[in-house]
């Protein structure tokens, strides 16, 4: 069995075909340069048509941004950065397009189903997700299940306020997590401090991070302390087995990993202590590996599911 997985991310989509066992056949890169919910579309199919020419895809799965509703597959809510995106109908579209199996949920679950396939949390029990790229998402796992809420939104949490009457939000808040955490976060404050548009990417940030840059130095400093407030306060919201830690942000956790273990543990109370705080093992495949598992649990192989 093998299906068509998508992952959609703020700078680029991807697919791949997977198989039942997990192995990734193979992956296509498309940039998100559209910035519409129909050039995103229009990718899921140029990705699909692709991936169908070479092996036969028995079911489909997609990670997108978003609240979704993981029963329809429509984008029920999503920051203004797209245009025609809210209320796209991604389920229906594929099903009917390919008549097969599909399964659609927000992308930041689908690294969570993904991860407790194949990867750092098999075994847990309850595991809290906290997914930093671009920007930041969450979610929850009881029972290798993932729990959507009654709009898609339940662990939503870049969109907690971290900092109250803090930094403006796309969501319209001011304070969310993902003005502090996210990697979009680090290069904007980056060049708040520096008083110059110096760089504009996370990539770029990091690279200065790693070249002992002071101000680089010290907005790390100040993600590390956030990122520790935001994983206490999800600990006791959820009060997990573990809390993951996913998105590729991870890549670069040989900065910063082992001083945010020793903030989480100065902010947490001693039963927070007990809580495993686990890097994501599958990188950037973690969300491809989750829409994969959805799509077979669609097609009735049970690998994972959904819960409202």
């Amino acid at each position: 069995m093998i299906a068509a997985a998508i992952d959609t991310g703020g700078t680029k989509i991807m697919g791949a075909a997977v198989n039942e066992r997990g192995d990734i056949l193979e992956k296509i890169h498309v940039d998100n340069v559209g910035r519409t919910g129909a050039f995103i579309l229009d990718s899921y199919f140029r990705i699909i048509d692709t991936l169908e020419k070479k092996y036969a895809i028995d079911a489909i799965g997609v990670g997108t941004g978003g609240r979704i509703d993981p029963r329809t597959g429509e984008v029920l809510y999503a920051v203004d950065i797209y245009s025609g995106y809210i209320g796209t109908p991604i389920k229906s579209r594929l099903q009917e397009k390919y008549q097969k199996p599909t399964a659609v949920d927000n992308d930041c679950k689908m690294a969570l189903i993904g991860e407790n396939w194949m990867g750092a949390i098999r075994g847990f029990k309850s595991v809290f997700g906290i997914i930093i790229g671009t920007g930041v998402g969450g979610g929850l796992l009881l029972d290798g299940v993932s729990i959507s809420g009654q709009a898609g939104g339940f662990g939503e949490i870049g969109h907690a306020v971290l900092h109250p009457n803090g930094k403006q939000c796309l969501c319209g808040q001011h304070g969310c997590v993902e003005k502090y955490v996210s990697g979009t976060a680090l290069w904007q404050r980056y060049n708040e401090m520096s008083g110059q548009e110096a760089i504009d990417s996370g990539y770029e940030f990091f690279s200065r991070a790693r070249q002992g840059d002071p101000a680089a130095l010290s907005v790390l400093r100040e993600f590390i302390e956030n990122l520790a407030l935001c994983a206490v306060t999800c600990a006791n919201l959820y009060d997990p087995q573990a809390l993951l830690f996913g998105g590729g942000i991870l890549d670069t956790s040989a900065l910063w990993w082992d001083e945010f273990v020793k903030e989480y543990d100065r902010q947490s109370s001693p039963h927070l202590k007990k809580i495993k705080l686990v890097r994501s093992a599958l990188g950037n495949d973690a969300p491809l590996l989750g829409a994969a598992a959805l799509a077979f649990s669609q097609h009735q192989y049970g690998v994972s599911a959904e819960r409202g």
